[in-house]
Parts: C-alpha cells; sequence; structure tokens
C-alpha cells in the first residue's frame, strides 16, 4: 500500500476539486476516501503477485463494463421491485403470501456473497436475513412469494448472475 502513496495525494486532490474546497479537512477526507479505494481495488493495483497482476487496459475496461451492467441491473430490479411492492400495498385485498427461501448460490467470493445479499436486501420486497456456516446458501425473506422457484430463478438469472462476472 505504501507504493501508491503518489496515487492516494492525486485521489486527495480530486477530492478537493470536486468538493471546490482546497484546505486542509478537505485534504484530510479525501485522503482517507483514496485510500479506502486504493484498498478496495488491492487486488488490481498490487502486481507482485503473480496471480493478482495489474489489468490490462482492455482487462480494466471489462471489468468497468460489467460493473456498469450490473449496476444498471441493479436499478431494474429496483424499479421492477417497488412496482411490485405498490401494487400488493395498494390493491383493495391486501393479498400478501410472506415467507423465507432458502437460495444456493454459486457465488464464491465473499466479495461477491456481500454484494449479492446487500443487493437483495436493497430491493424492495425482499431481505438477506443469514447466511449458512458454508457460506452456500443465502436465507431470503420476501414480501409476497407466489412460486418460491420463479423467485429463485429470477435471483439467479439477474442479480447473482451479474454480481458473479464482477466478483465471482
Amino acid at each position: 500500500m505504501r507504493d501508491h502513496l503518489v496515487l492516494n495525494i492525486i485521489l486527495a486532490l480530486i477530492w478537493c476539486l470536486l468538493q471546490q474546497k482546497f484546505d486542509l479537512p478537505e485534504f484530510v477526507i479525501g485522503g482517507v476516501l483514496g485510500y479506502i479505494i486504493i484498498y478496495l481495488h488491492r487486488t488490481v493495483l498490487d502486481d507482485r503477485k503473480a496471480e493478482r497482476r495489474v489489468l490490462s487496459p482492455t482487462a480494466y475496461l471489462a471489468v468497468i463494463a460489467k460493473t456498469l451492467r450490473y449496476v444498471f441491473v441493479f436499478l431494474y430490479e429496483v424499479v421492477k421491485a417497488n412496482i411490485d411492492v405498490v401494487k400488493i400495498v395498494l390493491s383493495p385485498k391486501l393479498e400478501m403470501t410472506p415467507g423465507i427461501i432458502a437460495y444456493e448460490m454459486d457465488v464464491k467470493t465473499d466479495a461477491g456473497i456481500t454484494l449479492l445479499a446487500n443487493s437483495i436486501t436493497l430491493t424492495p420486497g425482499t431481505l438477506s436475513v443469514d447466511i449458512s456456516e458454508d457460506r452456500k446458501t443465502l436465507y431470503i425473506h420476501a414480501l409476497h412469494i407466489e412460486d418460491a422457484e420463479v423467485l429463485k430463478k429470477s435471483i439467479h438469472d439477474s442479480l447473482e448472475k451479474y454480481t458473479k462476472e464482477i466478483l465471482g
């Protein structure tokens, strides 16, 4: 991490530019945020480990494209879930069948599991409740479950698919 001091200073200066304030408190905040960004991207930045070399420009752009695709899929799922929740709440007969499902994940990395669980929680009508000891099953509470298999397939084909592309 010491090798990235110049990058951290540049990120702190960019933060000051964005805040339109060039004073010590803003520089410190920018430095802390820059350090967090560098720490989160350490596997991309650290080329001393053979298995974790710096990505080529095309590979880096591919990661950015996959991340943007995930963001759009996530936003689509949030809008769709909001519409579904509004339909449930505004229906004359509040017909809900809440429940908890056990969802077998294909995502294996800690970061991937965290992103998937948080994405599910941030989607209205669903909540990540727990994860199994073997870290393979995510327990999800849903406001309305017509068919558990349809819900599982929906999660697998959208949020998990794109989470796995980014974070494995």
